[in-house]
């Protein structure tokens, strides 16, 4: 299912603002377990031979509330390891756990059917909102009868999702908000019964590795596992686990799949990961992008890795110009490992002269117009371009920002309380109306 895209970072964009009944400020509240506790039963899975086997996957599955927690495993290498970021941070787990209700999840599903069919949502991928990696679903808040089922007058959904959040990862509730939330399908490509190419939809039956705009995501699954085939979120990260069989939710190669519907799947959106392949029926997901108020995290953490991650997208840039020139030149009658590539750019660079030499006393050029790269240094190129290499600096990168984006409690800035006022006319002058801010008036909170 890999293509070249999936080894570059593109993330989703911001998208629409969510419906009113998701503005909620203050602490919320929450009953259910803390999820950073689960610790019971813990399993160590073997796993990539990139990892030490010391920080191999961890599972942990707490019997009492039905949480899965499972640590993916450590990629950074001993010469790199620093004290002050310790293994593993909460962005290490993923948290697997019963969110809604059988009710709750029925009912949110025939709504979201409904909805889909009468607005012909799931016949189309979506890429006005995710343009890198479009998928076949709609914002919630463009359906009020969904919004308010979720909202404060409904199952007040984002209450108990930002305090499992909150629980998971050691962020405050009320550092949480919504950059996205949606509903998504995946439907097998041979139709099961559900798509046809008479119909002329265009669906999707997986969705490729990538990076959300968020550093907090979720997925609530919405049909019974019953319904599909195939289908979960799959992590890179965990694709090299050996698939026992004493983890039920962990299946081949590195996917998650829950239980039952009204499950949710808590993970940093920065893990590299991905829609599973669904080859038979139809696969429904509540899909939140969560963001975290910027006092939790470090500044230059994610722009470093971000970095880095673009290094890579250079280094399979220059391959496929390798490849490129070298099938040209085996179409021609070259029969070399490598092509021969010109360096083209010698006419830009400093003369050799004897003033340059002698006078200035300056480095000369020795390109020329015959000048060629060695091939030690094309075979380097191709090398670090090899699917391997990059994946192990993926991974080594994701692994070093998980540990150092959160910061510790101690270290975070004070919460910043925002008061509402409104904008009035005050005066008028020869410039036309000049609006002002009134602070304190009786509608602020």
């Amino acid at each position: 299912m890999l293509s070249i895209e999936a080894f570059s970072t593109p993330i989703f964009p911001a998208a629409m603002p969510l419906h009113s009944s998701f503005q909620r400020h203050g602490h919320l509240l929450h009953s259910y377990p803390p999820l950073n506790n689960h610790r019971q039963s813990p399993k160590t899975l073997s796993s990539s031979t990139f990892t030490n086997q010391d920080t191999d996957p961890i599972f942990n599955y707490d019997e009492e509330s039905r949480c899965h927690v499972i640590t993916v495993p450590s990629f950074l290498p001993n010469t790199q390891i620093n004290d002050d970021f310790p293994y593993p941070s909460p962005l290490h787990k993923i948290h697997v756990f019963p969110l809604l209700s059988t009710e709750e999840t029925s009912h949110l599903l025939a709504l979201a059917r409904n909805h889909a069919n009468e607005n012909k949502s799931w016949n189309q991928q979506d890429s006005s909102r995710h343009v890198s990696y479009p998928t076949v679903d709609f914002a919630i808040d463009e359906s009020a009868e969904i919004s308010e089922y979720l909202g404060n007058n409904g199952i007040k959904f984002q209450e108990r999702i930002f305090g499992a959040l909150s629980d998971a990862f050691d962020v405050d509730a009320d550092d949480l908000s919504f950059l996205d939330l949606f509903c998504a399908s995946y439907e097998a490509a041979d139709g099961g019964g559900l798509l046809t190419d008479e119909e002329g939809r265009d669906t999707m039956d997986r969705l490729e590795f990538h990076r959300d705009g968020s550093l907090l995501s979720f997925t609530v699954l919405l049909t019974p596992p019953e319904g599909f085939e195939g289908g979960g979120t799959i992590f890179d990260a965990l694709r090299d686990v050996h698939i026992d069989g004493t983890v039920p939710i962990l299946k081949s190669p590195g996917t998650i799949n829950p239980p039952e519907a009204g499950f949710a799947t808590l993970h940093s959106g920065k893990l590299l990961h991905g829609g599973h392949v669904v080859t038979k029926g139809q696969r429904v997901v509540l899909v939140g992008f969560v963001s975290v108020d910027e006092r939790n995290t470090r500044d230059g953490a994610l722009g470093d890795a971000t970095k880095e991650w673009g290094r890579n997208d250079v280094r399979l840039f220059w391959d496929r110009r390798r490849l490129s020139l070298l099938k040209k030149q085996q179409r021609e009658g070259n029969n070399q490992s490598q092509p021969t590539w010109r360096i083209k750019n010698w006419r830009y660079l400093p003369k050799d002269t004897s003033e340059r030499r002698s006078e200035k006393n300056e480095g000369r050029s020795y390109f020329g117009p015959h000048s060629i790269i060695p091939h030690k240094v094309l075979e380097s190129i191709e090398r670090r371009a090899s699917q391997e290499s990059i994946r192990k600096r993926r991974l080594i990168t994701e692994d070093k920002m998980l540990r150092e984006i959160l910061l510790p409690r101690n270290e975070r800035g004070e919460k910043v309380n925002m008061q509402m006022g409104e904008w009035k006319e005050v005066e008028f002058d020869m410039d036309g109306l000049i609006l002002g801010w009134e602070e304190g008036n009786e509608g602020a909170n």
